[in-house]
């Protein structure tokens, strides 16, 4: 077996099971009696130092220079005091001071080596915490580990002279520090109490979600594909724990998606089910403290980090993600800064894998293309997963995790095809505010109560949401016509939109399927306009989006004619607005598009209607509810127009 397998195997021995109770004679009992527990700790640690050798059997007289790395800046107090009872003279280094004192330091180290005394650097990262020259010149390089369950069972069996100690695992003592392990050693106590309090400071210290409310990996619903690599990790976590896998083979993924889908919950479920703590921090967290400088914060990614560390095996789960900048998009004023904290967190991301202790990291983003590519590369985030709003199944299975026991009865599927296009955060929302009605009225949760937490009263009047079912029908209808996938078609407000029709639409398109595009925009106008409505402002972002499309055409994609690019596509409307003659010729092409736009809605009309009468009564139908109502029409008026593919973007035509 390897050293880095030992290794591996090391930080995943309690997920093999608790030590077995055994007594086994503590010849150091007297010692253990005599010490202060952190004094006891800190003697186990040093026996249990795997390389390097202890400070004890170095060379006596020797003039050395050495690094002492440490499970966590809590140790570089105790340790400054052991090395310096066993060697008065030493020069100590600690790892706490701020690199603009590196250089006087570096002086010391010299006259100090040169007095023929030895010079001791004490820290948790050495390779950022201490002097460069220090760590040229060391001679010796001695990490102390951080406590064991069996390195904790043997301290309490030595602090209290009792033999039998109950079992302990790394969910037991994860996250603790020096002195919290310290903490749990008190006079006159017995090996249970010990254990009880380890158990309860872990419990405060780790954000663990073993208890909380989070459902299984198992009981999810929806996530797609990031749920099946979570699974595939739990595999890998049992494979660890049979021996049969090397935690170094554990990968890390950063969620990414929409506000609201879940993906703190996947992060806690993974922890929660694989048995392993899980410890939540956020980029936002690390500023924090202090006063924003860049050694605080690299100081705060640091503690974070070191956490993990000593909590391994365990999920370090990074929100926010996106709050640290693309240096490529840095501009000239704030780059220096954010180079150099962005560095740092990489090289935390990278030492942490290359440790190969059992941390998995997990990161999330609502933006992830505001991400720096340094931070998705192999052996930092090795893998993306999108996490999109779920579907109808998924809506209702999430619904009936929140509602626990309560209203058995309801029907989660019906009431989720209410809720096309929302997120898990938003069915937390429904099944809160339901219970809020119930509180009030003194009685059990209904069905009805969540059906109008869904869908609350609209003020207004019935003659504007007639207008608008009009409308939104108008794009729905005309998008399934021309082969597209409608999702979802509502006339519940939100925003400025009175409604909105969710369309797939594919990636790339050609001239004739930007032309069909702009057929679905222009729908809802034109079946206002059918039903003897006037022009109004409800389709304002409609006109705005196909005048982008039709000038993109011209002045991006080459499909007008020319093949020069005059501006990107989020940027055409701007020359459009300053170039008379462009804006003419768009004109007359949307004018074009109008005139076969109103001939399709008016060959359609009663499908149209049937769909907003629908729209009226039930405010929102999903892609199944939309095709069932069309399919009530004996025939449809088919027009020989482009066959669109399924895509990825979901633009909103709609009021």
């Amino acid at each position: 077996m390897s050293a880095t397998d030992q290794n591996d195997d090391d930080a995943f021995a309690f997920l093999q099971g608790p030590e077995p109770e055994v007594e086994t004679p503590e010849p150091d009992q007297a010692k253990g009696n005599a010490l202060s527990p952190i004094g006891l700790l800190l003697d186990l640690s040093w026996q249990a130092i795997k390389t390097g050798g202890d400070l004890r059997s170095l060379p006596a007289g020797a003039t050395l220079a050495a690094i002492i790395r440490v499970p966590s800046d809590a140790w570089i107090d105790p340790i400054h005091d052991f090395v310096h009872e066993n060697d008065p003279a030493a020069k100590i280094i600690e790892g706490k001071a701020r690199r603009k004192d590196w250089s006087a330091q570096e002086a010391l180290i010299v006259d100090a080596l040169d007095h023929g005394k030895s010079v001791f650097g004490i820290a948790s990262d050495p390779d950022t915490q201490l002097p460069p020259l220090l760590r040229a010149a060391a001679d010796v390089v001695m990490a102390i580990p951080a406590p064991t369950p069996a390195l904790m069972r043997r301290a309490i069996r030595l602090h209290t002279g009792r033999a039998r100690v109950p079992a302990l695992t790394a969910m037991d003592i994860g996250g603790l520090d020096l002195l919290d392990l310290a903490a749990a050693l008190r006079p006159r106590t017995t090996p249970g109490a010990c254990v009880r309090r380890l158990r309860a400071a872990a419990a405060t210290r780790s954000v663990s979600t073993s208890h909380d409310s989070t459902p299984l990996l198992h009981d999810l619903s929806g996530y797609g594909a990031a749920r099946d690599w979570c699974l595939g990790t739990l595999a890998d976590i049992e494979a660890v724990r049979a021996g049969t896998l090397s935690a170094g083979e554990l990968e890390s993924a950063v969620f990414y998606g929409p506000p609201g889908t879940g993906k703190t919950t996947l992060a806690r479920s993974l922890a929660k089910t694989a048995r392993i703590p899980l410890i939540e921090t956020s980029v936002a967290a690390w500023f924090q403290h202090k006063e924003g400088a860049l050694g605080d914060f690299l100081q705060q990614v640091a503690d974070v980090f070191t956490r993990a560390k000593n909590s391994s095996p365990c999920i370090l789960f990074i929100d926010e993600l996106d709050s640290l900048p693309d240096r490529a998009q840095l501009d000239s004023r704030n780059k220096s800064w954010w180079s150099s904290a962005i560095g740092g967190v990489l090289l935390a991301l990278s030492n942490i894998r290359e440790a190969k202790n059992g941390v998995i990291l997990l990161g999330a983003t609502n933006f992830l293309a505001n991400i720096d590519a340094a931070l998705l590369r192999p052996g930092r985030f090795d893998r993306q997963f999108r996490i999109d709003p779920p579907d109808a199944a998924g809506l209702a299975g999430i619904m009936r995790s929140h509602l626990g026991d309560d209203c058995p009865e309801a029907d989660t599927g019906a009431l989720a095809r209410l809720m096309p296009g929302r997120t898990g955060a938003d069915v937390a929302g429904v099944v809160r505010e339901a219970r809020r009605f119930a509180r009030a009225a003194k009685r059990e949760l209904t069905e009805a109560d969540l059906r109008t937490a869904i869908m609350p009263a609209d003020p207004r009047p019935p003659g504007e949401l007639r207008h608008v079912a009009i409308h939104e029908a108008g794009h729905a209808v005309v998008a399934h016509l021309l082969g597209h996938t409608v999702s979802s078609v509502t006339i519940r407000g939100e925003g400025n939109a009175g409604g909105w029709t969710d369309v797939h639409l594919p990636s790339v398109s050609d001239r004739g399927l930007i032309e069909a595009r702009i057929k679905i925009l222009l729908a809802g106008r034109a079946a206002n306009q059918l039903f003897g409505a006037s022009a109004d402002t409800g389709a304002a972002s409609d006109l705005i989006e196909a005048t982008r499309l039709l000038a993109a055409a011209r002045l991006s994609f080459g499909l007008a004619g020319s093949l020069v690019t005059r501006a990107a596509p989020d940027q055409v409307l701007d020359l459009v607005a300053r170039d008379r003659s462009l804006a003419d010729a768009i004109d007359q092409e949307l004018a074009g598009l109008m005139v076969s736009t109103r001939r399709l809605v008016a060959e359609n009309r009663a499908v149209i209607e049937r769909v907003a009468d629908a729209l009226v009564g039930r405010f929102v139908l999903d892609g199944v509810a939309l095709a069932d109502q069309i399919a009530l029409q004996p025939a449809l008026s088919r027009r020989r127009e482009p066959r669109l593919g399924r895509g990825q973007d979901r633009p909103r035509p709609g009021g």
